[in-house]
């Protein structure tokens, strides 16, 4: 027989404390975001121009051209939030760690350092691999595919290109966060070093799957994304074993 509830205000009173404080994570997040964006957007010219390095060191004399009057407003915005987010991205990675720290006890509180830390520090690793290692490749590749088989002179957008550039940047960022969140969930104990082991063929198909979906269609973004997640995998499984609890390591034998 189910246990009687005499008072119901006890327990939604959790739920409405969890909401609130998910609330308040949310907007600092949204909030820091928003200054970020428009601080870049009020130079939204540098990197502007900085963007534009891959596709000019691939072909120099191409230039990209805008389809519509309201092109190139929109590309300064989306330039402006995915420079923002970056900036943010400390900011943003914190107020994750202070919306989960409650549930946590006192000796886990103290990761929250190294995991804003190395949450930014991967995030930022990723986004500077696509740009200045798979996008020259990706451009190069598939401009020069669609000249040489299919005889298509190449007329890229502002908007697309930008787009592109931020589906690849984003793609990578987060990709790149797998060891952390693998690391720390084996700190906490909720994923353990045989686990992982036994998930490994599963993950690679994932991992290359994943790849294809959240990249743009070429067969060299796929690649250079889905590489370094099985690579990330299989360092973390390594550093399971260390970080795994002691104390739980011995209560599974």
């Amino acid at each position: 027989m189910s246990q009687k509830i005499n008072n119901p205000e006890e327990y939604q009173a959790p739920l409405t404390e969890h909401l609130a404080e998910l609330r308040k994570r949310l907007i600092n997040s949204l909030v820091a975001l928003v200054v970020g964006a428009i601080a870049v957007f009020m130079k939204v010219e540098f990197f502007f121009l900085f963007f534009q390095e891959p596709l000019k060191r691939a072909f120099p004399k191409m230039k990209l051209v805008a389809l519509t009057p309201t092109e190139s407003f929109f590309t300064a915005l989306k330039i402006s939030l995915l420079v923002g987010f970056v900036l943010a991205s400390p900011i943003v990675f914190y107020q994750v760690w202070k919306f989960i720290e409650p549930a946590l006890y006192e000796e886990e509180k103290k990761l929250v350092v190294p995991f804003v830390f190395f949450t930014t520090l991967f995030f930022t690793l990723g986004v500077a691999f696509a740009f200045f290692g798979v996008l020259p490749l990706a451009i190069k590749f598939l401009i020069t595919y669609g000249y040489e088989y299919l005889q298509v002179e190449a007329m890229i957008s502002v908007s697309s290109y930008i787009s592109f550039l931020i589906r690849l940047l984003l793609a990578f960022g987060l990709a790149f966060e797998l060891p952390v969140i693998l690391a720390l969930l084996s700190r906490l104990g909720l994923v353990s070093p045989e686990g992982l082991s036994k998930f490994r063929p599963y993950f690679v198909v994932g991992a290359f799957t994943f790849a294809a979906l959240i990249t743009p269609p070429d067969i060299i973004s796929q690649i250079f994304l889905a590489l370094p997640l099985v690579i990330f995998y299989e360092i973390s499984i390594y550093a399971s074993k260390i970080l795994y609890p002691r104390s739980l390591r011995s209560q599974r034998g």
